[in-house]
């Protein structure tokens, strides 16, 4: 029970870097990114680029995937949802869909990413490597995502926090007249807030990939499963984001354990429906929240 536990937090911690970029873009752009996780999947593919072209290690990898992540995110916003932003939201979740479909086709195009997931080297050791702690087993691999995941969100809270320029970047998603009144550009901002996101999702895809490979076709799969976990935590909390993802990818395990993979996920979808009818706000958000 406990090593499924393990591995629902390792899948999750995926679920939950996917769940926080949903949120990012939200608050910048006011639409969920329905291709999120098919920005994790390319994310990965970067990551396995940089070590079958360069031979880098999963370490180069990492940083390398992510700052491409940040690159692609800034094209992202530039190209597709800027100009789609005219034709209103409903342009712009329409283009966020239109995204999936040019990802996950066009991955598959690439010289030496196909369309069957691959492994990523492990971040040390074997992939295979198991500690043992309390009489449990645990792969070290989970360990180094587990620590990579507590970074990540560490360094945001940090950016967000305690740069001036992460407070404008809130200041921009909570209040975007008042922030041009003060002299914030907010198209700027909102730009960054992408950029950041579509990092996070690279940083994610390439965390999990010496365990769970990278590239293939679960990108929408990922999508839902993040978008889950950010309804049940709370679309509006960050924390809310992370710990949903966290517990959508503990149930998912726990669920594969003792039904069948095909029982599984129709159960983990289905509580976006419990959610948004029992608690619509989310587990760690105020009662009173409104979402605009």
């Amino acid at each position: 029970m406990i090593q499924l536990v393990v591995a629902g937090l390792t899948v999750g911690s995926g679920y939950a870097l996917v769940a926080l970029g949903i949120h990012i873009i939200l608050r910048a752009t006011r639409i969920v990114n329905f291709a999120q996780g098919e920005f994790s999947v390319v994310g990965g593919l970067f990551a396995l680029t940089f070590v079958q072209a360069l031979h880098a290690n999963s370490w180069i990898a990492l940083i390398g995937a992510t700052l491409c992540g940040f690159v692609l995110g800034l094209a992202f916003e530039r190209l597709v949802l800027r100009p789609a932003s005219r034709s209103g939201e409903v342009g712009l979740t329409i283009a966020t869909i239109g995204t999936v479909f040019v990802l996950l086709y066009g991955h598959a195009l690439v010289p030496g990413w196909g369309s069957m997931p691959q492994p990523l080297p492990a971040f040390s050791g074997e992939a295979s490597d198991v500690v043992t702690i309390g009489g449990v087993a645990i792969g070290v691999q989970s360990l180094w995502v587990f620590g990579l995941l507590a970074a990540a969100l560490g360094a945001l809270y940090l950016f967000f926090e305690g740069s001036y320029y992460g407070k404008a970047i809130r200041a921009a998603a909570n209040d975007p007249l008042g922030a041009r009144l003060v002299g914030i550009d907010v198209r700027t901002t909102a730009a960054v807030s992408v950029g950041l996101a579509i990092a996070l999702a690279a940083y994610g895809g390439t965390i999990i990939g010496p365990i769970a490979l990278v590239g293939g076709a679960g990108g929408v799969a990922i999508t839902i499963k993040g978008f889950v976990g950010a309804i049940v935590g709370g679309l509006e909390s960050p924390l809310g984001c992370v710990a949903g993802g966290l517990l959508v990818g503990v149930v998912e395990q726990l669920l594969q354990g003792v039904l069948s993979y095909g029982v599984a996920d129709p159960i983990v979808y289905s509580l976006l429906l419990v959610a948004l009818l029992l608690r619509p706000q989310g587990l760690f958000a105020a009662r009173a929240a409104v979402r605009d």
